[in-house]
């Protein structure tokens, strides 16, 4: 693993090629940049695999400070550098230079110097890199901020003459923090056929977290650098709770621990998120945080949650980690996701969960993931925010401006499909169809069962990784989405079943319409013509669901929306995480939305029944026969189920159609539909569409008062 890196050259400038010298490649993947944007680094060609790690007569090149105390160990990184010192190294003494203005000092590599110290190292700090020479076997040398005189570099070229290893380490030219000159002129002293190059090497496919931390395999297995033995890195068994010390708390999400065996890991406190503080304030927003617009205020709270949690868990405390299974491990930044318990009372027993105690306080909120405790952490958080704790202070989503609420007059429908029926035709139950120009033309985008009372949405049709502020390149605030959204879940609570269809149960038709295909659509009906009824009989008779109380205040009957089955994790679907925009839209019209993640659990069956509707998108993971029986009885209390689907995987497509038919709904998620025509960003897969049908009144501004009709 190589955390922000440079390539290396050869001795004349031009990319390395010469396979007696290099040790590491990266991936075929990977290409290279001049970050800094100077100029001075030289490009590789497509086709030429990058060097990352390089080999000369006892001197080793290595593109990035890979063994420093951030570095995931699980990869391997402590080992990789320890074999080179046992390839090269004559002995046991080796010497890090400090004298040179480095960033990467022995404090920086602690834990490799115990590791290396532990296998028979004796590895010393020096400001006199000459002086230091002639009683070592190995020297080290990370990015010299500072030159090295002539008589240095004279010392170091006799010093790998006569046999002493030197390991040189770069880094990329990200904000030119680099010091590829100054490397090169050594590596030119000792007369090595290798070089520094001044750039960053990426790899969007093989990396830890980000394209800038590339991952690779891409071993010269000639050199002896490679042994398996045991390392720094970490086997922990999720089903296990470990007792560790607490060595520093970084904000109130982060804390590093100690191992017993002495590995230190930075902790992620699970499910749960504190404001941003310091540089990282840049990444905050505010969106996710209820009736809180301002940042300077988030800031000040994420420094207050950082005093709370520094508080709560000293240094050298010990504390029990442990591990949800529903999530992974690691994040994607290589930190531990756990739960922390301690001791918070000084009793000497360690029973407050500080994951909890956190969000309790008000400092923190739940965050919208699949890990098992979400509800319950929820029910804590809407406690703290009621009473407006800390951070819930100025917190007033009531007074939230509108935004976006305007008319609809178009939608764009990312990652579209085609809704069907089991019973054939869906007749008249289509407000959207997409345009004619798609590969089927007028195909149905989104189907209402009002029998059932559930709607679905061939589409994340509210995904914020469409939104300007998160990436995506092209504008689509002025798309109607989030307002036809929010039409779509009120009528279809306006007009739910009582209960459900005259069939006590699922019905008979539990697989995919017979159909092979789409349904033949001859064209989108006649926006001002009612026509008949459809086939399926209409509605019953009674004219609506029971009464539930209107809602006096914002928070009232919120809208639900499910991220326990696989939604977080899966790129097609949709958690409270991923719809933060909607969210703030929502605030703007007076509804609050919240996560839900076990509908069938007594917090979740509670969070329900004060719910106007429930939104389902595309569930990586099954609902059990449970969770269905509970989705069945809010459905039947008056709630609106609306399903979100789109293209994706057969397995969540084939999970969204059996809550639809747990449902006793005909609908179904079918197959993806494009239009090379109408679309954003010319990507054919987000269709644009106003092949509307007026009369299901899904189009006009959000007031909360519209009186639909059942069709």
């Amino acid at each position: 693993m190589f955390d922000s890196t440079a390539s290396l050259l050869d001795a004349t400038g031009a990319p390395l090629t010469d396979d007696s010298l290099v040790a590491v490649r990266a991936e075929p993947t990977a290409y290279n940049s001049d970050e800094d944007g100077n100029g001075d680094a030289v490009s590789y060609p497509d086709e030429t695999p990058i060097p990352l790690v390089a080999s000369d007569d006892g001197a080793v090149g290595i593109g990035a400070p890979i063994g420093q105390d951030d570095s995931d160990f699980n990869y391997g990184n402590e080992e990789f550098l320890l074999n080179i010192l046992d390839a090269e190294a004559g002995g046991p003494a080796v010497v890090f230079d400090e004298g040179h203005g480095q960033f990467y000092d022995t404090d920086s590599f602690s834990a490799f110097i115990g590791y290396a110290e532990n296998n028979g190292y004796e590895i010393t700090a020096t400001t006199d890199i000459t002086g230091s020479l002639a009683e070592t076997d190995a020297a080290i040398i990370t990015s010299p901020a500072d030159a090295f005189s002539t008589a240095e570099r004279d010392a170091l070229a006799g010093f790998v003459e006569s046999g002493g290893a030197l390991l040189l380490f770069d880094q990329s030219d990200f904000s030119n923090h680099d010091a590829t000159s100054n490397l090169n002129a050594i590596a030119e002293a000792i007369g090595v056929k290798f070089r520094f190059n001044d750039d960053q090497v990426y790899d969007p496919e093989n990396n830890l977290y980000a394209d800038f931390v590339p991952v690779t395999s891409a071993f010269n297995t000639a050199f002896d650098y490679f042994a398996d033995r045991d390392g720094l890195g970490l086997e922990l068994d999720p089903q296990k709770t470990y007792t560790v010390e607490v060595v520093k708390v970084t904000d109130g999400d982060t804390v590093d621990v100690r191992f017993e065996g002495g590995q230190e890991v930075a902790i992620r406190v699970l499910g749960i998120d504190t404001p941003e503080t310091g540089s990282a304030t840049d990444t905050e927003r505010a969106e996710e945080w209820e009736g809180i617009g301002s940042y300077d205020y988030l800031e000040k709270a994420g420094n207050a949650a950082t005093e709370f949690a520094s508080t709560e868990l000293s240094p050298g405390d010990s504390v029990d980690l442990s591990f949800d299974t529903n999530e992974p491990v690691r994040d994607e930044f290589g930190r531990l996701l756990g739960y922390l318990t301690y001791d918070a009372d000084g009793s000497g027993t360690r029973e407050t969960l500080y994951n909890r105690h956190v969000i309790e306080a008000g400092h923190a909120r739940v965050y919208d993931s699949g890990l098992a405790r979400h509800d319950d952490f929820l029910a804590t958080e809407l406690d703290a925010r009621e009473d407006g704790r800390n951070v819930w202070d100025e917190s007033d989503p009531g007074d939230s401006e509108p935004i976006r609420n305007d008319p609809v007059e178009e939608l764009f429908v990312p990652r579209a499909a085609i809704v069907e029926s089991t019973r054939g035709d869906l007749d008249e139950r289509v407000p959207v169809r997409a345009e004619d120009t798609a590969a089927t033309p007028n195909a149905s985008l989104i189907a209402v069962d009002d029998d059932a009372g559930v709607a679905l949405v061939g589409s994340p049709l509210v995904d914020e990784a469409y939104e300007t502020a998160e990436g995506y390149p092209v504008d689509t605030s002025g798309y109607g989405n989030y307002v036809f959204l929010t039409q779509l879940l009120s009528r279809t609570a306006a007009i739910g079943a009582e209960g459900p269809p005259s069939h006590a149960g699922p019905p008979d038709h539990a697989g995919p319409p017979d159909h092979a295909g789409p349904p033949d659509h001859a064209g989108p009906p006649d926006n001002h013509s009612r026509g008949g009824p459809p086939p399926h009989a209409g509605p019953p008779d009674h004219a609506g669901p029971p009464e539930r109380d209107e809602p006096e205040e914002y928070g009232d009957a919120p809208i639900l929306i499910d991220g326990g089955h696989g939604q977080f994790e899966a790129s097609y679907a949709l958690s409270a995480e991923d719809a933060a925009y909607y969210q703030r839209y929502l605030e703007g019209v007076g509804i609050a939305f919240e996560g839900i993640n076990e509908p069938g659990s007594d917090v979740g069956t509670e969070l329900l029944d004060e719910a106007r509707a429930l939104l389902i998108t595309a569930p990586s993971e099954a609902y059990t026969d449970a969770e269905l029986a509970a989705v069945r009885t809010f459905r039947e209390n008056g709630g609106a189920v609306v399903l979100l689907g789109g293209a994706v995987p057969e397995t969540a497509r084939a999970n969204l159609n059996a809550i639809a038919d747990a449902l006793g709904s005909d609908l179904r998620l079918g197959e993806a539909v494009t239009d090379e025509t109408n679309n954003v960003n010319d990507d054919p897969s987000i269709l644009v569409t106003s092949n509307f049908t007026e009369r299901f009144m899904l189009f006009d501004t959000y007031t909360g008062e519209t009186e639909y009709e059942n069709e």
